[in-house]
């Protein structure tokens, strides 16, 4: 793949929930976790663990955590990326385990499985897949943990659905790159004039996508999302599975 093409296949992309009955081979499901693997990570720590779902129950449980997003049964195949201090815990040596617990382990644990998540996902889209990360997974991590057996240190972060796309949505519109790139200092004095025209872009996009609901505007959009979300539960969680212990 040229740089050209690479350039493109990352400026094109696009959440993929439709998927050809079409089977992803264990070759190429390897071939993709192979790149994950190879993904940044702090300190060589490799904080992370991904589990691939095929029990037809589990996925319709991770549906129904989801809020109904049927491809998490649908897709050929599922991986679950969770943010993992476990293997930490039984395996570095001469360490104060309490270092598990603050605020900056964590941080490098979910750092760690977002970015193999985001490897995994382009090495996909090089082999001609699409697919699309769930985070609607977090609505119930306690379910999640008693159903896959996780341990303690161990926190489901998304899962990422992947197959042959069924489907080629139209590329959501980004916010202005004035707004998410700034020099030398955090300058905001022109960023409500941008947001007001990204909220024209979002409006017209949403629309010519036959979105159904009134709230079309990107501001509006990420607002009800945002208060509509039923993940408070997410941090006592957390601290539940031994993580955020400390400061």
């Amino acid at each position: 793949m040229s740089a050209h093409d690479m350039i493109a296949l990352l400026e094109g992309h696009r959440s993929i929930r439709r998927y050809q009955t079409r089977p992803v081979d264990d070759d190429t499901l390897l071939t993709i976790v192979r790149c994950a693997q190879m993904a940044p990570t702090s300190c060589h720590f490799q904080a992370y663990t991904i589990l691939r779902v095929n029990d037809a129950a589990k996925r319709a449980m991770l549906a129904d955590i989801a809020g109904g997003q049927r491809w998490l049964q649908n897709a050929p195949i599922v991986l679950l990326f969770c943010a993992d201090l476990y293997r930490a815990s039984a395996f570095y040596e001469d360490i104060d385990p309490r270092q598990l617990q603050n605020t900056e382990a964590y941080t490098v644990a979910v750092i760690d499985a977002s970015l193999a998540g985001q490897k995994a996902l382009i090495a996909a889209q090089a082999l001609g897949l699409g697919g699309v990360m769930v985070g609607g997974i977090r609505n119930n991590l306690s379910a999640i943990a008693n159903a896959f057996q996780l341990p303690k240190l161990v926190l489901p972060v998304f899962a990422l659905c992947l197959g042959y796309p069924d489907d080629q949505p139209a590329k959501k519109p980004r916010l202005p790159m004035d707004a998410v790139l700034k020099e030398d200092a955090y300058v905001h004095v022109s960023d409500d004039a941008r947001i007001q025209d990204y909220n024209r872009i979002t409006e017209r996009y949403y629309r010519e996508r036959g979105a159904n609901d009134e709230k079309l505007r990107w501001t509006e959009r990420c607002g009800e999302s945002l208060m509509d979300s039923h993940r408070d539960s997410v941090g006592a969680y957390a601290r539940e599975a031994g993580f955020l212990q400390r400061n």
